[in-house]
């Protein structure tokens, strides 16, 4: 039975990830907490970031697909010829171009560091910008506990009289303030360490992918029948 490589589960453990995400958000719905947030947050900062913990994820799913698909044209490269347009467009055709070149027209260290920052950045396509939002969702949740310590202290300045009345009505301003920072506060922490989880897997399968492709690469010239040059 033939089974993938484990540079190419990427997509399979991503799938697995947002399975366990879609049933969290299953019974987060059922169980009312959504409907919560909703009533409760009337800032709508926690909404704004569960969009976008939601939006995300479909590009971690993405990216995922895009390092399997990566991955195997990487593998092709065994069964590959020079000048075949089996895999075109692939980052590992694309790196096996330009080695050669680099190779034949003599390039120096120097051009060959640049050569692996160019795969390195090409395999990690992406991931800084998801990077880039996990942590502006801790930073909203962080903005909306602020947003919320506001509004209690706010209700505490306006009160201009010690009568019951005015301290019940302080009280609920207080508390939808308090509301405001808690909820915020959880939708931004639990969404960034989910998106972080996700990134982080990405970005161990591209180095996996780096590493793949500079071996298949270096391995070209052997199948060849040609000395391999080391820079």
């Amino acid at each position: 039975m033939n089974t993938l490589p484990s540079s190419e589960r990427t997509f399979l453990y991503w799938l697995a990830l947002a399975g366990l995400l879609a049933l969290g958000a299953t019974f987060f719905i059922h169980f009312g907490a959504l409907q919560l947030f909703i009533e409760q947050d009337s800032s709508r900062l926690s909404l704004i970031i569960l969009a976008g913990l939601v939006i995300a994820t479909a590009h971690a799913g993405y990216c995922a697909y895009r390092l399997d698909r990566e991955s195997a044209a990487a593998g092709a490269l065994k069964t590959t010829t020079p000048g075949a347009a089996s895999i075109p467009g692939s980052i590992a055709l694309d790196y096996r171009d330009l080695a050669r070149r680099f190779s034949a027209e003599r390039h120096n260290l120097a051009d060959s560091s640049t050569l692996s920052a160019y795969l390195e950045q090409r395999v990690h396509a992406g991931h800084a910008s998801g990077w880039f939002v996990a942590d502006l969702m801790i930073k909203l949740g962080l903005l909306g506990t602020v947003v919320g310590f506001i509004f209690m202290l706010n209700s505490v300045a306006q009160m201009e009289t010690t009568d019951l009345n005015a301290a019940k009505l302080m009280l609920t301003q207080m508390s939808s303030g308090m509301r405001i920072a808690l909820f915020t506060t959880l939708a931004g922490l639990s969404s960034g360490l989910i998106l972080g989880i996700q990134y982080q897997l990405l970005d161990r399968s591209a180095d996996r992918l780096f590493r793949k492709i500079v071996r298949e690469v270096n391995a070209a010239p052997e199948r060849e029948g040609k000395p391999v040059e080391n820079d």
